[in-house]
């Protein structure tokens, strides 16, 4: 799929945010289904005796289990969900609180985690997104332990600038629209993985 198709599918998510319509969502989610590429057969092993990737963190563990965003600078502490390409039950999901594009990336593994959410409804999980400034602290908490990322960009893209490419590093990505209730931009929040603590050794 182009470019230009994926600007416009990611515009109609901006617009679902603000308008409260699920209009748009099932394509954004359909055009999502490309999951991390496999590991090229050519690609050199593993030096014996190192723990591989998958040894250390496991498979991806998705959003359908139970997993919680925190951002100790603007205090917030939320539950995210898993998104869905049927439209009423988006919708409901994401009148909860954040919610993870499906067929984007999973905490700690290669590729782009995007997170969106609200900003002016009951909950409105992302209301002081704004606020975050490069170097601060995002956690993403699951059964599998506690991922550590650090920001390092907050900007304001046009709602049809494509903001879930894949990436080759393991980065999250917070989105919601800008200026608060209105779809005329988007607020992007990147941050990188910083650290790992298995479950096994958090207090």
């Amino acid at each position: 799929m182009g470019s230009s198709r994926r600007a416009w599918l990611a515009w109609s998510l901006c617009a679902l945010v603000v308008a409260g319509s699920a209009v748009g969502f099932p394509l954004l989610y359909r055009h999502y289904r490309n999951p991390p590429p496999e590991a090229d057969a050519s690609a050199e092993p593993e030096p014996a005796g190192l723990p591989t990737h998958d040894e250390l963190l496991g498979p991806p563990l998705s959003f359908e289990t139970p997993a919680f965003l925190s951002i100790p600078a603007i205090g917030l502490e939320e539950e995210v969900r898993e998104g869905s390409d049927d439209e009423e039950e988006l919708y409901r999901i994401l009148a909860l609180g954040p919610v993870h594009i499906p067929h984007t990336g999973f905490p700690g593994w290669p590729g782009n985690c995007v997170i969106s959410g609200h900003r002016t409804t009951k909950t409105r999980p992302f209301n002081r997104l704004d606020e975050l400034k490069t170097g601060d602290a995002i956690f993403i908490r699951n059964p599998r332990g506690l991922y550590r990322y650090r920001v390092t960009e907050v900007t304001y893209v046009r709602p049809w600038v494509n903001v879930t490419l894949h990436t080759e590093e393991p980065i999250l990505t917070l989105t919601t629209c800008a200026p608060e209730g209105q779809a005329t931009l988007r607020l992007v929040v990147r941050a990188v993985l910083e650290d790992f603590t298995p479950v096994e050794e958090m207090e």
